[in-house]
This record gives C-alpha cells, sequence and structure tokens, in this order.
C-alpha cells in the first residue's frame, strides 16, 4: 500500500500526499507490534514530516493527523525512550487542544489518548510532567468531565487526563 501511495503521492502531492501520510502512519503502528521498532521509527518519522508539511499549508485540515501522528510517535518511542515519547505526546497536546476547545467534539477524543499517555509516560519514566502542560491537560480533563455530564466520551478512555 505505501509502495502505490509513495507513486501516487509523486505524481500528484495534492491529492494523494494526505494518504501517504496515513500510510506511513498505520505501517508504523504495524511494524512497531511486529517488533520491528527502528522500521515503525522510520515510518513515523516520514508520516509526521508529511504531516508537517501538509498542517502548514492547510493547519484547520492536517494539524489533527500531526497531532496523532505525534501520539504514534510517541507510543513506539515509550518502552524504550520514555523523554523522548513525552517529547511526542507532548507536541501532539500543544497541537491538539486549541482544536479541541474550538471543536470538542471533533478532537477531544484524539486530546484524551495524548494526555493519557503523555501522563502515563512521565509516570512511568519518573519525568516531571511539563509545568506549562499542566493548563492544558487541565483544558482536556474539563472538556472530558462535560462531556461526561453529557453523555459524551466513555471513562475508559478519559481515565487517564481526568487526572490532571
Amino acid at each position: 500500500v505505501v509502495t502505490v501511495r509513495r507513486k501516487l503521492a509523486a505524481a500528484n502531492p495534492d491529492a494523494f500526499l494526505p494518504d501517504l501520510g496515513t500510510s506511513l502512519n498505520n505501517l508504523s503502528g504495524t511494524q512497531s507490534e511486529m517488533g520491528q521498532r527502528d522500521a515503525a521509527l522510520q515510518s513515523i518519522a516520514e508520516a509526521v514530516t508529511i504531516y508537517r508539511k501538509l498542517a502548514a499549508a492547510n493547519p484547520d485540515a492536517f494539524l489533527p493527523d500531526l497531532a496523532m501522528s505525534c501520539g504514534a510517535w510517541g507510543r513506539v518511542l515509550r518502552k524504550d525512550e520514555p523523554e523522548l515519547a513525552a517529547e511526542k505526546f507532548r507536541e501532539g497536546l500543544r497541537l491538539i487542544v486549541p482544536l479541541v476547545v474550538a471543536l470538542p467534539e471533533a478532537h477531544l477524543r484524539t486530546a484524551t489518548m495524548l494526555a493519557r499517555d503523555y501522563e502515563e509516560t512521565c509516570e512511568e519514566g519518573g519525568i516531571e510532567p511539563d509545568a506549562d502542560l499542566i493548563p492544558l491537560l487541565g483544558t482536556v480533563a474539563r472538556l472530558i468531565q462535560e462531556r461526561e455530564g453529557g453523555g459524551g466520551v466513555p471513562p475508559e478512555e478519559s481515565a487517564g487526563a481526568a487526572k490532571a
């Protein structure tokens, strides 16, 4: 799939570069699950590079994808490099929280996953969470509580972020 998407993106980047980013993101998860860490890191790094380029040109459309890819990168790094993983989760949170404030229905799930992964990585790695990120985590937690009051995000998805 990636080979085909790569060819399509080379011929028509406006139409197919987002699909290549998605395919690389998905491939990195599969590679990571199969124990192919180096290949997974290479795939997710390429996906993030693609989404950075796309988000620079069209942030409304591609910042969420960039944030999710940062989270995927953090998950690949989490076991062996928790500090670097926390940096990737932190970047994803900084990207997604302004979007979640503006449109929680579309972005709260991503913010919840990133917040949970960031908090767990910090806790497991003995990493002090960034002081400037605490308000962002608080914003995510507040939005989760508001949604839960209205029947929104299931409790198992919000457990980590609600601790903030």
